[in-house]
């Protein structure tokens, strides 16, 4: 029998009864089969049944989860299962007959019967759903809802959301419970992660300190936050740049100590936590692998971003120490003291992790590398990958290869195997733990048709989200070292899931803080582009090809004949870069058609709901308020490529196409931290290109600096919000209830708000 189980009524309570009966009865054999206590569980799209004879895996490309034999390494798919749309993670049920799906896109939560690999129900949960998890003993299920900021808590015995908790911050993402040791579920800690860091106040934005990590604790007994964990930035990665842009700018450029332009190794970097996409938990401790930020200048790609593994004392809730010494390390440090070679490769995109059930060792999932890396914990649970001390000192990191873009991994029961799912490679590396060694690649879903627009898509996919090698049979091969230097960093490092990781960095043209790549292209027509940068200075995807050499130190896409020497002719204006490599030109692809806008939680409301009536008044004034002369169409910014590149030289003054510039008072050339990463004043103060309005609500801060912490803040700046007025037409933002009527709608713009006509983008 089927059930759909997504609102109940009165009318549904025999159906629940003999649910009910059902669910009982599985936790009832769960418990006499249950052999060992219940272990801490986290959020995973991999995981293996509780007697080791299957693995399940999530596809959110293909909406699907694949179930395989893995009893006596017989890897074999069994089947495929269609579930919801973007089935981004999973959990089994500790008796290992029911298997929960998170589908992101239909904001539900498929059930899955393990034996017969059918859906018996649905849960409507928040927007996004991403992450999931048990409690060890099965009996509640909670779920993060990345996009409506909250936690939905489902009962595994009636299948049903009993309760939803706020105030878990913006994009909960990671998530992972304790254990005890005993059939309690109500008395363990949840721990809620907070996708990015967030602003300190006080502290210069741009900054290496100015963000901190955050994580909500949530008491499994009365499923409310009791606590927040704050993870600070560390002061020292390891690594030295050619100085600071932003101490430059106190002291002047012309300080004789301003040292922008100083030898590498002359000045302390830090970091600070970010895009924290998962936790995992072994004994009393909470490991947070993650993509720290570095974002002071100047540039340098082994400064940028660092591979961070944060620890939590679950005991007290604050970040892990020994005695007066913090336990979070920096997984890249040291590897630079390994020689040079083929296989060294820093450890792009910290993603995943999990550890063996019986050992003190575990992995990390390398998501942008496309490997995983050895984790080994001390008796005090202090984490180390066995990097050198020094140069010249022997190195023990243990890197195992996988497939593209891999994203989580599972380790059976008797911690023999290893388990790890490949986005990209659609497929599932099995990992001999005796070895460390992969022994067998299983298609997890079929990849694109050889030729198809949709194996373009994919093969700049694969280009998008890895630092290291791209090898996938939807395009040419692409060797370590063209898309960074030493695996180092890619598109994804300041642009996970697609979108931005909420940073400013102190960059050539100055404080840019990353913008959201699904606005870069009209979500209704994938040939309807936006000018790029918030300065205006490139006009072709292609033309990052400057960020891959210089960001990140690759040796890049654009080459002469022989297909290998960098090609040194590379300009974003004089030269048009389309049709200069097939790979760049599928990169370009994959963001027109590949990068999703985030969903707004007022997709659905009802349409005699007071929100609609709001929402629909908020449009109103949008028009009326002429916000719509920067932020219409289908684009919602009216900055439009309407040319083929290259533009024409009388458009171009200062590098910048400067007929797209708008100054809506914005820039203050006197804030700190106003500096290009030379130490040179920046760009700005012709204004800058109309960002996208395309889910701009979820992703704060907003502004070129940052300066606007929610969409909420933007109109506070008169002079912005009057920017579409003439001079004497009246401000109709002056009134708090338009106002909040306007925030509503602006909150509610996503790829499926119909799009309002705006004039040609001209002076």
């Amino acid at each position: 029998m089927k059930l759909r189980l997504i609102k109940l009524s009165l009318s549904a309570l025999f159906v629940l009864g003999i649910l009910a009966t059902w669910q009982f009865e599985d936790r009832r054999t769960a418990a006499s089969a249950q052999t060992t206590p219940a272990e801490a569980t986290s959020s995973s799209p991999i995981a293996v049944s509780p007697d080791d004879k299957t693995v399940w895996a999530a596809n959110p490309d293909t909406d699907s989860v694949s179930v395989f034999n893995v009893e006596n390494d017989k890897n074999e798919k069994l089947a495929e299962i269609k579930v919801g749309k973007e089935p981004n993670n999973l959990a089994i049920t500790p008796n290992g007959q029911t298997v929960y799906v998170a589908n992101t896109v239909s904001g539900t939560v498929s059930v899955i019967n393990a034996a017969t690999m059918k859906i018996v129900g649905t849960i409507l949960v928040g927007t996004e759903p991403y992450g999931l998890a048990l409690t060890p003993n099965g009996s509640k299920l909670y779920v993060t809802n990345a996009r409506s900021d909250n936690v939905s808590v489902i009962s595994t015995t009636t299948n049903t959301v009993t309760r939803t908790i706020t105030g878990v911050g913006v994009e909960p993402r990671g998530i992972a419970i304790t254990s005890d040791g005993d059939t309690d579920d109500s008395d363990e800690q949840v721990y809620v992660a907070e996708f990015n860091a967030v602003d300190v106040p006080g502290v210069l934005i741009g900054a290496d300190n100015y963000k901190q990590g955050q994580v909500s604790v949530i008491s499994t007994a009365t499923d409310s936050i009791t606590s927040k964990v704050v993870l600070p930035p560390m002061a020292d990665v390891g690594f030295r740049s050619k100085g600071s842009a932003l101490a430059c700018k106190l002291k002047g450029a012309t300080d004789p100590t301003c040292t922008t332009q100083a030898a590498d190794g002359s000045f302390t970097t830090g970091a600070f936590p970010n895009s924290l996409n998962s936790i995992a938990i072994k004994g009393t401790r909470a490991y947070l692998p993650n993509n720290a930020a570095s974002p002071d200048g100047p540039v340098r790609f082994n400064v940028n971003v660092q591979a961070f593994l944060n620890v939590i004392d679950t005991a007290t809730n604050k970040e892990g120490k020994v005695g007066d010494k913090l336990q979070s390390i920096n997984m890249n440090r040291g590897i630079n003291f390994e020689p040079a070679s083929e296989s060294k490769l820093f450890i792009g995109m910290p993603w995943h992790a999990a550890f063996e059930h019986k050992s003190n060792e575990g992995y990390v999932v390398a998501s942008a590398a496309n490997i995983l890396v050895k984790v080994t914990l001390d008796a005090d649970g202090t984490p180390t990958i066995n990097a050198p001390t020094g140069a010249g000192s022997v190195s023990g990191i243990v890197r195992i290869k996988t497939g593209q873009k891999p994203v989580g991994l599972a380790i059976n029961n008797a911690d023999t195997r290893a388990y790890v799912l490949n986005e990209v490679g659609r497929s599932v590396t099995v990992v001999d733990l005796s070895t460390d060694k992969a022994v067998a690649n299983l298609s997890s879903s079929d990849l694109p048709a050889a030729g198809s627009l949709a194996a373009t898509v994919h093969y700049g996919k694969a280009i998008f989200y890895s630092s290291a090698e791209v090898d996938v049979p939807t395009g040419p091969k692409i060797p370590v070292g063209r898309l960074s230097s030493e695996g180092w960093s890619g598109c994804v490092s300041c642009h996970a899931n697609g979108l931005t990781d909420q940073v400013v960095w102190i960059f050539g043209a100055g404080p840019r803080r990353s913008l959201p790549l699904s606005a870069t292209f009209n979500p209704h027509n994938p040939n309807d582009q936006k000018v790029l940068n918030y300065s205006a200075i490139f006009d072709e995807v292609q033309d990052f090809e400057a960020n891959i050499r210089g960001t990140s130190g690759g040796l890049g896409l654009i080459t002469l004949a022989d297909g290998v020497t960098p090609d040194p002719t590379l300009n974003a204006f004089p030269l048009a870069n389309t049709g200069r490599s097939a790979s760049l030109d599928a990169l370009n692809t994959f963001m027109a058609r590949g990068i999703r806008t985030p969903i707004s939680p007022f997709r659905n409301v009802s349409p005699f709901s007071q929100d609609a009536r709001d929402i629909a008044f908020g449009r109103k004034l949008f028009v009326e308020n002429g916000c719509v002369k920067c932020h219409g169409g289908g684009g919602w910014s009216a900055a439009r490529r309407d040319f083929n590149p290259p533009p024409a030289g009388g458009e171009i003054s200062g590098g910048q196409l400067i007929r797209f510039l708008r100054d809506v008072g914005t820039f203050n050339s006197a804030n700190g931290n106003q500096v290009r990463q030379n130490g040179a004043a920046p760009l700005g103060a012709n204004g800058f290109n109309p960002p996208s309005l395309l889910g701009a609500w979820a992703m704060g801060p907003l502004l070129h600096d940052g300066a606007a912490i929610t969409i909420d803040d933007i109109l506070d700046n008169v002079r912005h919000r009057r920017s579409g007025l003439g001079p004497f037409q009246q401000d109709l933002l002056n009134d708090a209830r338009n106002r909040a009527a306007l925030l509503k709608f602006l909150k509610s713009i996503d790829a499926s708000t119909p799009p309002i006509s705006a004039s040609p983008f001209s002076q």
